[in-house]
This record gives structure tokens, sequence and C-alpha cells, in this order.
């Protein structure tokens, strides 16, 4: 029988309406064996200017994604990365990312598995949620938040270390 293999991703986006904003950048992270096996990342012209305060949040400018691909020039290498072995998406805060990538077409066909929620509930009691409060609780490396890769890679190392705290009761 193969591994399962999951896809931890992240994206950054010009706001939080999945209707009305745009993705600027995405970063997927292939989980085989709990180890990462495979990385993609990418900026994404999202076709209007980028907010201020987005580009103060993630550094992105601008100037970064004025040369990046457009949103449905990446989807299908995005598609291709998910492959058909994919068991299930991994994302904190699942319905935000999904719901960008459902609006620009994009339905990956196979669960999605929220660390915001089984972190809820496999560590009740924490004071914070968010990914960089877990990571720092359960020290995990989170090098760059609010990059795409970066909150993707540690998406899949709090996947990983939740599905042992799952799986060792």
């Amino acid at each position: 029988m193969a591994p399962r293999a999951f896809v931890a991703l992240d994206l950054e986006t010009t706001g939080l309406d999945a209707n009305a904003d745009a993705i600027i950048e995405i970063g997927a992270v292939r989980i085989e064996q709990e180890r990462v096996t495979a990385t993609f990342s990418t900026l994404v012209n999202p076709g209007r200017r980028i907010p201020l305060r987005v580009q103060q949040l993630t550094g992105i400018r601008d100037e970064d994604v004025a040369v990046a691909p457009s949103l449905a020039m990446v989807l299908p290498e995005l598609r291709a990365f998910v492959g058909p072995d994919v068991v299930a998406v991994v994302a904190h805060n699942a319905a935000f990312d999904l719901g960008f990538l459902r609006a620009a077409g994009v339905n990956f066909q196979r669960p999605a598995l929220d660390t915001f929620e089984l972190a809820g509930i496999l560590l009740p009691g924490q004071p914070s949620y968010s990914l960089g409060e877990l990571c720092r609780a359960l020290a995990i490396t989170l090098d760059d938040a609010h990059r795409a890769l970066d909150d993707a890679l540690a998406t899949a190392e709090l996947f990983v270390t939740l599905r042992q705290l799952l799986f060792s009761v």
C-alpha cells in the first residue's frame, strides 16, 4: 500500500474576502510518512494594487508581483502538485484558504484538515490558536510568518505534531 500523502497549503491575499480580494502568494508542502518531501511556492500577480497594510504584513510589494504569473497560469501547477495520491489538504484556518481557491474555481475533491480546529481539540486551554502562537508553544520553527511557503511549512510541521499527539493516545 502506498504511503498516504498530504499537502499543507497557505495563501497570502490582498484582503479577507474571497469574492472581492485576490491571491498574491501560494505556498504548498507535500507530506509523506511525516516528512516534507516537496514544496511549491509562487507569487501571483493579482492584477491590482496590494493594500499598504498587506504589504506591511507580508513584505510583498506591488513591484514583487508585477512580473509574477497570473492565478490562471499558476493553478494548473498547483493542481498537479496536489496529485491523485494526496488524501487530504491541510491548512490553518482552512475555510479561508480553500474559500479563496474555490472562488478561483479550484476544488481539490478531498477532505480538508484544519490545524486550527485540530489544535482546539487536541490542545485545549491554549491562550491562542494562531499559527504563530501554536508554533511557539510546540517549538515549531516559523521563520517568516505571513509568507505562504513559511506558513505552509509550519502548518505541515504542526499537522505532523498534532497527528502524533492524536495517535499517541
